[in-house]
């Protein structure tokens, strides 16, 4: 202890001892300063920056402050709307084809590469659309994901009564859950019939979506609504199912079995049936192989299988009891799926599917994900 006690006494290793103090302070005081800078730098970036762009940390290109500070006061006449409550929340730099930002009014537009942007601007219950040249003098509001209050009475009334005739549903039961307004490129409002000549005009007026339950359609219309067209390819509208004769239904399941899928047909026009037991296997042969050498064992646990059930119950596949979707009139080469519980049996083709009731998709889903989870 003695020689410790003088060793720390020693003149130079008592200043070598007082310079490595002083060095560790110093070393503290800057750390403390440096964070005391970033954190006020930090601040600052935030506080300028906030009412901008969200997302400016994630953009190659950083939006001009002209182009973030016109789009809130240009909404803010629009619809009354205070410039606080509104914030840019996407953007991208675009180029665009013509003075007009490509969202013209008939005959006004120069046919010049314009550069620029385009931006979504939100208030978090509704979205706005617009397109702007690069420093925001030139802006345009594209469109709005729920203008339906905008909508004319006109095109409303006329979409409701169109919709209804088509879903034979009364317009009591329909709902208009998007509409934007829209310059179509030509008299044919963008959907041409076969042979069918449009001319080459702009038309302005709007795309509506109509919700009638499971079914959705998607119309677009002139400005006034006497003139519209049925998007089909966008629409999502079931099919009318037929009941399965009794004679073409599959023998019921046994009480030890959860669920059945039966899949014919395709290019190979092989027959296999995948069945679920209680215990958690999942059992799949194919009809027909003598040898049962496609035969293939594997398992979920019996909690998946629990669950499975009661999201059978939950989404009622009993209402889809005995009926069959079927496949479009020349349609060939397709898949026909016969699905079974202890419920019923609901039969649909692979060409079909998009355009099943909703809560069907959602069944054929479920079912899907649980065979791919099994081992």
């Amino acid at each position: 202890m003695k020689f410790m006690l003088k060793d720390y006494f020693n003149p130079n290793k008592m200043r070598i001892f007082t310079a490595l103090i002083l060095t560790g302070i110093l070393s503290v005081a800057s750390s403390l300063i440096l964070i005391k800078d970033a954190t006020g730098a930090t601040a600052k970036f935030s506080l300028e920056t906030s009412n901008e762009v969200l997302k400016d940390n994630i953009k190659p290109n950083r939006l001009p402050r002209p182009v973030a500070n016109a789009l809130p006061q240009d909404l803010g006449r629009r619809q009354g709307i205070s410039t606080r409550q509104v914030q840019i929340i996407d953007y991208n730099q675009q180029t665009w084809r013509n003075g007009c930002l490509e969202l013209p009014q008939p005959d006004e537009c120069t046919q010049a590469l314009v550069p620029g942007w385009r931006l979504v601007v939100s208030n978090d219950k509704q979205n706005w659309i617009y397109h702007t040249n690069n420093n925001g003098r030139s802006l345009r509001l594209a469109s709005t994901n729920t203008s339906s209050d905008k909508l004319p009475t006109s095109v409303k009334n006329a979409v409701l009564q169109a919709a209804s005739k088509r879903l034979q549903q009364p317009i009591s039961q329909l709902t208009i859950i998007q509409a934007q307004q829209q310059t179509w490129r030509d008299g044919c409002l963008e959907l041409p019939n076969a042979d069918e000549f449009c001319t080459q005009a702009l038309v302005s007026g709007w795309r509506v979506v109509v919700s009638g339950g499971e079914q959705t359609l998607v119309y677009h219309t002139n400005q006034t609504g006497s003139a519209l067209r049925l998007n089909q390819k966008a629409s999502s509208s079931p099919l009318t199912p037929v009941r399965i004769p009794v004679s073409e239904l599959p023998a019921p399941l046994a009480q030890y079995v959860v669920f059945r899928q039966i899949s014919s047909g395709g290019f190979a026009g092989r027959t296999y049936e995948t069945v679920l037991l209680k215990d958690g296997r999942l059992i799949r042969v194919r009809i027909g192989d003598a040898n049962d050498s496609e035969r293939s064992v594997r398992r979920v646990s019996v909690q998946q299988v629990q669950q499975f059930q009661r999201f059978l119950e939950l989404s009622k596949f009993s209402k889809f009891r005995n009926l069959s979707y079927p496949a479009p009139s020349g349609a060939a080469d397709y898949i026909t799926y016969t699905l079974t519980s202890q419920q019923g049996t609901v039969q649909y083709n692979d060409i079909s599917l998009n355009n099943l009731p909703k809560s069907l998709q959602t069944i054929v889903k479920a079912w899907n994900q649980l065979a791919a989870s099994a081992k």
